[in-house]
């Protein structure tokens, strides 16, 4: 699995890795703003971006990927930034290879299993295919009957791209997504504790970390510091990025 990634800047590693249905393009200029500090590595998880397609996508894979990625890239260990499904990647690959990990920072997601919440997501998929369409407004009009947030629309539509006969197609996978969106929803397997300096960062307005979940959180990780950022949801990074840069850097430096 040759994940496509772009790296900037000079300076000890940072790895980001993006959520479902996202792609590094999400983190770029986040990334870019780092750079002046650390070399960052802005990946394209598989089944995402420009990344390979597979048929399995498990937390087993994506953190087996990430450890092939820093064997190519001659990196010995990483700071690992992850956010959503990354963010869950992030924490397999701390349970599993803490040896490579320096510090940890995990952007709205908590360790443990999630209720499926993208059925209106994969409906939209189902019935609007990019290909039977000549211009991105048509799809974004299309996609209005299953997804009314603007803001999802514009997210989505960032992963529309043509194919080699100048026909859009979605980058990421959707049928592998779709038959491994199980596996995707449950948590990392983790057995004991992460020693690793950890920051988790919730979203005032997002409900994927809970105060049960500051709970476990705590009890997993030996090291950990939780930060909430006002008025921000899950997307974080679009809602609140200068403030979410300024935590990110306090905690790394």
């Amino acid at each position: 699995m040759q994940l496509h990634f772009q790296s900037f800047g000079e300076g000890y590693p940072l790895i980001i890795l993006h959520g479902l249905f996202g792609a590094l393009d999400n983190w770029y200029t986040i990334g870019k703003k780092l750079s002046d500090t650390y070399n960052v590595y802005a990946v394209d998880q598989r089944n995402h971006g420009r990344s390979p397609h597979h048929d399995s996508h498990t937390y087993n894979d994506l953190a087996n990927d990430l450890y092939l990625f820093m064997h190519e890239q001659n990196i010995d260990t990483a700071h690992i930034l992850g956010h959503s499904m990354g963010g869950t990647t992030a924490m397999q690959f701390a349970a599993h290879r803490p040896e490579m990990i320096n510090k940890l920072i995990v952007v709205d997601m908590a360790p443990r299993d999630y209720e499926p919440r993208h059925d209106s997501l994969f409906k939209a998929f189902e019935a609007v295919d990019p290909w039977q369409f000549s211009r991105r407004n048509e799809i974004d009009e299309a996609l209005e009957r299953y997804v009314p947030d603007p803001a999802v629309r514009q997210y989505l539509l960032k992963n529309i791209t043509r194919d080699d006969d100048h026909r859009f197609r979605w980058k990421f996978n959707v049928k592998a997504i779709k038959e491994n969106y199980q596996a995707i929803v449950s948590g990392p397997e983790i057995d004991g504790t992460i020693s690793a300096p950890t920051l988790f960062i919730k979203g005032e307005r997002s409900s994927y970390i809970t105060d049960d979940d500051v709970k476990m959180i705590k009890e997993i990780f030996q090291k950990v510091e939780i930060e909430t950022i006002p008025d921000a949801g899950h997307w974080i990074h679009s809602d609140a990025p200068d403030r979410l840069l300024e935590i990110v850097k306090e905690f790394l430096k």
